[in-house]
């Protein structure tokens, strides 16, 4: 005989919330783990974040958006790749921000006079580049994407993970 509805969504909203539960522990564990190559290594945690954990966190979203492309809905795809990591910057960023000046009674201090401070800097303002040359490109050339955009886009990318890691160094 199977559960009554009450106990079938109390059930559901249970594995819901265990679910969030692992995904939060698994995340703690996966920066803890990239921290600890960071010592071992000597490389910067921010480079790691920015290549590494970066590039762990989109391999899901680049398969989707491939599939996605390859079934002829490349509007779709390209709203996904933007629109993906734009949710994740701004939920993402808003909850830390909210946590910490909950925390903290003066707020959060950003110094752009120390080399973290200038890294995170650096970042955000790559990304507003890169975005901004992103939208540029699609608005220049009438809404379509040609392959040259894309070798733009990475070119872009990598010229700023090496800025990036002349900064952390």
């Amino acid at each position: 005989k199977p559960p009554s509805l009450p106990v079938f969504c109390i059930f559901q909203l249970l594995a819901f919330i265990m679910s969030i539960v692992w995904i939060y522990m698994l995340a703690n564990i996966i920066v803890d783990i990239l921290v600890l190559c960071g010592m071992l290594t000597g490389i910067n945690t921010a480079i790691l974040g920015l290549t590494v954990l970066s590039w762990g966190n989109s391999v899901g979203d680049a398969f989707a958006s491939m599939s996605i492309s390859k079934k002829g809905f490349g509007e779709m795809a390209i709203t996904g790749c933007v629109a993906g990591p734009v949710f994740n910057l701004m939920l993402g960023l808003g909850l830390i921000t909210v946590k910490c000046n909950l925390i903290l009674p003066d707020g959060i201090e950003f110094s752009k006079t120390d080399s973290t401070g200038m890294l995170t800097l650096s970042i955000i303002l790559a990304s507003i580049l890169i975005l901004s040359t992103l939208s540029w490109l699609i608005v220049s050339n009438k809404f379509k994407l040609v392959d040259w955009h894309a070798k733009m886009l990475i070119l872009l990318y990598s010229a700023v993970i090496l800025l990036i890691a002349c900064l952390s160094i």
